[in-house]
């Protein structure tokens, strides 16, 4: 299993991930934001969470592909 959080505070950061995850349709990618767990491949699914905080990023799976290791970074939570 993979956590990370991820901050996408505007719509063009949503509409830019949902780009990147939708060339890994067969990795399980979840978000979890409070009690809602969302597919992230699913653009209408994360724009009704709050993004106006960080989203809790999950994978349950251990075979994750390095490309994806590599495209997830502008997206992970910098908390500084």
């Amino acid at each position: 299993m993979y956590c990370t959080d991820i901050f996408l505070p505007n719509l063009d950061d949503v509409k830019s991930f949902v780009t990147m995850t939708s060339k890994y349709k067969m990795l399980p990618i979840n978000l979890v934001s409070d009690k809602y767990v969302i597919d992230a491949h699913s653009i209408i699914g994360i724009i009704s969470l709050d993004i106006t905080k960080p989203i809790r990023l999950q994978i349950d799976e251990e075979d994750i592909p390095q490309s994806f290791m590599v495209d997830i970074q502008p997206y992970i939570y910098k908390n500084t």
